[in-house]
């Protein structure tokens, strides 16, 4: 029997909530998001690095579970979300508070009959099928069964962490469910496929558009099923302490390895489609992408953009870009002196290595406001 009980954490919380203080952060969020002016930045401090994994310290006070305990039960999995949250009660920075039912990236996947690995305390990972005669396999199916693989679980996990929030006041007003990582078109057929996908996109390229198309469909259910459960309006959206314009997220990690040319026809048009189809959405990529940022930038439907190497990017350039299109940036890396002017269309998520540094930033930042 589970004998783990979330009460004492989620009672200690609730006492820490500043609602008024969040009232402002997201309100703050939601100007930058709007390019409204601001006299300075929103900024999240930190101990941990979000898109990668990496968590850097703890605040003082909070339980540290192990995520393949999470993983497995959804109380724990929600006191573990919650430590951002507790954070940035002790911190009053400008974070929105968000957990989500955190399974990684095997959701799509899953429902669709692939199999995924969870060892020790990393995150899943997804398995590929064996051929491209499975990938028409699956396609030929059709609409798959959001109940299917870990989805009833992940689905399960949402309406736990709304039944639970809403027995307390202030958690129910300043926390919200951010959605379960559906993906990217080409992320997913990665995903799905394996590497196999960069071959066919050359020596199959109807097939890999095929599974494009089908998936469209997929990634727009999965958000609304997920807006059902947790009750976002259609302009709303939440990941990793941001708030987002739109309800999608898409991260194309996988497209950065193709070139211009490819990226224009295989994910471009199929992100738009997402992105449009939700009200807005959230891009993400790693490594440089040079070679498709503008083209990211110009996708209907994008309203924000992260990256996971901001050391790879130039902020002011970017910035200037994605202002043309009022695009937010989600900037995780440091503001160079160049681009202190900066205080909108930017959401700053400031990581740290240590609690002590955490606390030393929050005052030097925020001190002189």
């Amino acid at each position: 029997m589970n004998s783990f009980d979330p009460r004492p954490y989620l009672d200690r919380l609730e006492a820490l909530i500043d609602v008024a203080w969040q009232t402002r952060a997201e309100q703050k969020q939601l100007s930058a998001l709007k390019f409204e002016p601001l006299d300075f930045r929103p900024t999240i401090i930190t101990t941990r690095a979000p898109w990668s994994h990496l968590q850097f310290d703890f605040p003082p006070g909070w339980i540290q579970i192990p995520y393949r305990e999470a993983f497995r039960d959804p109380a724990k999995m929600l006191i573990s979300e919650l430590m951002l949250a507790y954070e940035g009660a002790l911190l009053k920075d400008d974070r929105v508070f968000t957990i989500r039912p955190n399974y990684g990236l095997i959701l799509t996947t899953s429902i669709l009959g692939a199999a995924y690995s969870q060892d020790e305390d990393n995150m899943p990972w997804a398995m590929p099928v064996e051929s491209m005669d499975d990938v028409r396999a699956i396609i030929a199916r059709g609409m798959p069964d959001l109940n299917a693989g870990i989805g009833a679980q992940v689905w399960e996990t949402e309406a736990y962490f709304r039944d639970t929030l809403a027995q307390y006041p202030k958690l129910a007003q300043t926390v919200h469910i951010a959605h379960p990582d559906p993906q990217g078109p080409f992320n997913f057929a990665v995903n799905l496929a394996g590497v196999a996908i960069y071959e066919a996109t050359v020596e199959q390229p109807q097939l890999v558009h095929d599974l494009l198309d089908f998936y469209v469909p997929i990634a727009t259910a999965v958000i609304n099923k997920h807006r059902a459960i947790v009750g976002d309006a259609p302009d709303e959206g939440y990941k990793f302490l941001c708030r987002q314009i739109g309800g999608g997220c898409i991260p194309d990690d996988s497209g950065v390895m193709l070139s211009h040319k490819m990226y224009r026809e295989f994910c471009a048009p199929y992100n738009a489609r997402v992105a449009t189809a939700l009200g807005g959405s959230l891009g993400h990529f790693c490594g440089r992408g040079n070679q498709f940022y503008e083209e990211m930038a110009n996708t209907p439907g994008i309203t924000a953009i992260n990256f996971g190497n901001p050391e790879m990017q130039n902020l002011v350039e970017r910035h200037a870009i994605a202002s043309e299109k009022k695009i937010c940036l989600m900037w995780d890396g440091e503001i160079p002196p160049e681009a202190a002017h900066i205080h909108t269309g930017i959401i700053h998520r400031y990581v740290v290595n240590s609690w002590a540094e955490a606390v030393e930033t929050r005052e030097r930042l925020f001190g002189a406001r």
